[in-house]
């Protein structure tokens, strides 16, 4: 029963773009985990602002919804752990949420005299034009708000969709219609780590595997076999320490998401 459910859903063909402009570029491709949350307030105008001042293509982020309906970049169901306000976010008007200092946690920590602001996908998309930003969807019901925005603002190049929920995954492909770039969810994940390698028609455009998840290895080169036979990218999170970049590239990865980017850049150019 357990895989029937989780195959459900998969085989439908997939409608590519002619041009996968966001996964372009030398590989592996470097992906701010958040912005790189060991370096940036993670989620917030801040972290997007360091991301184009240190030159990176591509910003990985969260999506959740205010209380009107606004879609905006944050990670957890409440503001608890990054802010010093408390409540949830869902509970929270989008006029509210703008007033909160949201890296106030990250700059105590370090030291700093700063402020930075929530940021509206919208605006997000609209601002940092040249940027690739990858969307986790981390809630229901906003899937078809999101595929708006990404049309309405002129993203579909570069924005790949991603949730480990495949009911998440599968609502938004049914309301984009595969137009948009998505990753697998965690059912995805599973096939390709635990099932026989051979083609398997996902409708995604690329996996997102965990490094490790609750201490069970799921990087390896299956995978990397598995995302060739299957013309799949294939992208390892979160990787923070040398020993796991070097496992990554070893492997051959296209995509590394990590809290870590300048670390794990200046470590890849000390490699050539």
């Amino acid at each position: 029963m357990f895989l029937c459910c989780i195959l459900k859903n998969l085989t439908s063909p997939a409608v590519f773009l002619d041009k996968n402009k966001y996964f372009e570029g030398k590989k592996p491709l470097i992906i701010p985990h958040r912005g790189g949350r060991n370096i940036v307030p993670e989620n917030t105008l801040h972290a997007l602002e360091n991301t184009v001042r240190s030159n990176f293509t591509h910003f990985e982020t969260d999506l959740r919804m205010s209380r009107d309906g606004i879609v905006f970049l944050h990670h957890d169901p409440t503001l608890d752990r990054t802010t010093h306000t408390k409540g949830y976010v869902s509970n929270i008007e989008w006029d509210d949420l703008k007033k909160i200092n949201a890296g106030s946690k990250f700059y105590e920590k370090n030291g700093l005299d700063m402020k930075t602001s929530f940021i509206s996908l919208r605006d997000a998309l609209g601002t940092f034009e040249d940027l690739f930003f990858n969307l986790d969807l981390k809630q229901g019901g906003m899937a078809e708000k999101v595929y708006k925005i990404i049309k309405e603002t002129k993203s579909e190049e570069r924005t790949l969709v991603s949730s480990f929920s495949p009911i998440r995954l599968d609502k938004f492909y049914r309301i984009s219609k595969g137009e948009i770039l998505t990753s697998g969810s965690f059912r995805e994940n599973f096939i390709a780590r635990f099932l026989s390698v051979k083609e398997r028609k996902f409708k995604v455009n690329a996996l997102q595997a965990p490094f490790i998840w609750k201490g069970i290895k799921v990087h390896s080169k299956k995978l990397r076999e598995f995302c060739n036979i299957n013309n799949l990218y294939l992208h390892i999170w979160t990787v923070n320490t040398v020993s796991e970049f070097e496992s990554c590239l070893n492997f051959g990865c296209d995509g590394i998401i990590t809290d870590e980017p300048i670390k794990l850049r200046e470590y890849i150019e000390n490699l050539s």
